[in-house]
């Protein structure tokens, strides 16, 4: 992905989107795969021998597709494949299952979390002619379809030096390693923001473009904009001068979000202190906001008012509290922290030592340098990919 262009009229060919018109099938029987053939007859549809657990392994390594079309027949617990299914699929990829069970009850459970369409077997082409194909080539998907999007997960920090932007870089990689899931890495500290220089990249000036004007934010906008830091993880980020006079929109900060939300799992946003109304929209669509502080008396006064400030402007149920460098020497002993917040921390990362700061020097995640770091972010990953969740309603939020 190129670093330095800017925003200009897509080139007349890409081949991201050359491929993105696919439509992709895996069945286990001849007579499924022949009656997809000819009822999808015309499109770009590739029909491979498998089942979901065939589509979840392709996903973790080619996700260049418009649609996929999966067999559930033979899966004892299809709403487990469902869940891995949905770590891994970009959020703006139809999904429509086939599978032995006629019930009303089934059909009606797929179509509620989001699924675009649900076969019985013995399949036909006339089924698919019907049933399957308008919803794949004509856009008419299921009710609330259109809505889903990637899970958006919002940091900012209780007071300067806390550590929220290497928190946001190691937990979206590890959020990737652990989902198998695209993960997006969006600083919006257009100036003077450390995310870029933590991981030795530079970025171009598609990011400030895109918030400032997003009319010019064109289907292209990741391409240009997005700088690529491995194959499940693109960091957005800008580095414009300290002088500049910028204009950034609450139209510009939801349509980046919407661009990213479509082709990314999880989007993990670096929000600066104070928020600005410009990105309230990424407070009220994060269904986590991780307020970080450290055991000092100005991050417990300004945790207190950033928790104020993200229930008035979404709600209380999605605020977690997280206490960085816990027990470092010098800090607030924890028993006063708890009596401050009136509660003990939600997410606790003890001090890990100065490998976190030698990493940050060399310009590598921490990740790499300090092997506790994993281990200490795991229950965050776990907390925000939903292990452990009811299962409906987990995946009634990562479909829709």
């Amino acid at each position: 992905m190129s670093v330095d262009m800017a925003m200009v009229s897509p080139p007349d060919e890409t081949p991201s989107v050359a491929t993105r018109n696919r439509i992709i099938c895996f069945v286990n029987d001849e007579l499924s795969a022949a009656a997809l053939r000819k009822g999808l007859e015309g499109s770009n549809v590739s029909i491979r021998r498998g089942t979901i657990r065939n589509a979840i392994r392709m996903l973790e390594t080619d996700t260049e597709l418009f649609a996929l079309v999966a067999d559930i027949s033979g899966i004892d617990d299809p709403f487990t494949e469902l869940e891995r299914l949905s770590s891994v699929c970009p959020p703006d990829v139809l999904v429509a299952l086939i599978g032995e069970s006629r019930e009303i009850t089934f059909y009606r459970e797929l179509i509620e979390i989001g699924l675009t369409e649900y076969l019985p077997r013995p399949l036909t082409r006339d089924m698919v002619l019907h049933q399957l194909r308008p919803k794949l080539l004509l856009g008419d998907v299921a009710p609330g379809a259109a809505d889903r999007g990637g899970h958006v997960i919002s940091i900012c920090g209780a007071q300067g030096g806390a550590g929220a932007t290497s928190i946001a870089i190691n937990l979206a990689l590890q959020l990737a390693e652990t989902t198998k899931g695209k993960v997006a890495l969006l600083d919006l500290h257009l100036q003077n923001g450390e995310t870029a220089v933590m991981l030795g990249v530079r970025p171009g000036p598609g990011l400030r473009i895109a918030l400032e004007n997003p009319m010019r934010a064109d289907t292209l906008f990741l391409e240009r904009a997005a700088i690529e830091i491995n194959e499940r993880v693109c960091l957005i980020s800008a580095d414009e001068d300290l002088d500049a006079q910028l204009d950034i929109t609450e139209a510009g900060v939801r349509h980046v979000l919407g661009l990213l939300r479509q082709r990314f799992n999880y989007i993990v946003v670096d929000i600066p202190v104070p928020f600005p109304p410009s990105i309230h929209p990424v407070i009220t669509l994060s269904r986590h906001v991780l307020v970080l502080l450290e055991a000092e008396v100005t991050g417990l006064r300004n945790a207190h008012a950033l928790r104020a400030a993200v229930t008035n402007i979404a709600g209380k149920d999605r605020v977690f509290t997280l206490l960085n460098r816990a027990d470092r020497p010098g800090g607030l002993p924890r028993a006063t922290i708890v009596k401050a917040l009136g509660a003990e921390p939600d997410m606790v990362i003890p001090d890990l030592g100065k490998g976190m700061t030698q990493a940050v020097n060399l310009g590598i995640p921490a990740l790499k340098h300090v092997s506790k770091l994993r281990r200490h972010l795991a229950p965050i990953v776990r907390e925000i990919a939903g292990v452990g969740a009811q299962r409906k309603g987990w995946l009634r939020r990562l479909f829709r």
